[in-house]
């Protein structure tokens, strides 16, 4: 059988104590809540979330966009094969090639290289041609060559010597303005071969000479201008 614990009664001696106690524990007031304070906090903790929570996305956001970005730079290929910048411009193109390395630049039509000039051949010609670079060697300059090239439209093309080494080349068409590719031996002579694929209104027959190109123009990597059509060659 459980015992349950008996406690002495208060003696007379304490019961005068105990009124001065609860008498105090009355007086004492206690101090308000600060509600106002804490919803301030509460509301700044929130506002820090949200911001973290939307500096957060924005990151996520931006990366995939820098990824595109960089992806456009870097492969810029259309899908007719020319190469254009992030920005929708055409850029140029400087191959090195080593002597007598033969390079299909369009549809059949190959050129290559050799100490003494460029030279071509396509299924239009009965054999390959030649344009020397020794004669007038240290006069800057472009040549042109013009011809169709059947459902791809105008094949363009020729021999640049220039004082600086080439970086791009631009080409002004009755179509527009393009951009050409370069092909030049090792070494940094200072010449090479430059071309380009143009888009026509309607076919011409390949081989078949036009008229179409107003200015060739070859920049070096400054951007200054090494050659142009109208002087030398």
């Amino acid at each position: 059988m459980k015992r349950h614990r008996k406690f002495p009664r208060p003696s007379a001696e304490s019961e005068p104590l105990r009124e001065v106690f609860a008498e105090a524990a009355y007086d004492v007031t206690p101090s308000a809540v600060p509600l106002a304070a804490i919803e301030r906090a509460g509301r700044q903790r929130r506002r820090r979330r949200t911001a973290v929570a939307a500096g957060s996305a924005c990151a996520l956001l931006v990366v995939p966009l820098a990824v595109v970005a960089l992806r456009e730079a870097v492969s810029p290929e259309t899908g007719d094969g020319r190469v254009t910048s992030p920005s929708g411009l055409p850029m140029a193109t400087v191959r090195v090639v080593t002597a007598g390395e033969r390079v299909e630049v369009a549809h059949g039509i190959k050129i290559w290289l050799t100490e003494d000039g460029a030279h071509w051949s396509s299924p239009a010609d009965s054999g390959p041609l030649f344009s020397s670079v020794k004669e007038g060697a240290d006069e800057p300059g472009v040549t042109v060559q013009q011809e169709g090239a059947g459902d791809w439209g105008y094949f363009l093309s020729g021999v640049y010597r220039g004082k600086r080494e080439a970086a791009r080349v631009e080409i002004e068409t009755t179509e527009g303005q393009v951009a050409g590719t370069a092909l030049t031996l090792a070494g940094g002579p200072h010449w090479g071969v430059w071309y380009a694929m143009v888009s026509a209104p309607k076919p011409v027959a390949p081989g078949r000479p036009v008229d179409v190109t107003r200015r060739v123009t070859v920049y070096d990597s400054a951007g200054g201008v090494t050659a142009s059509t109208g002087a030398g060659l």
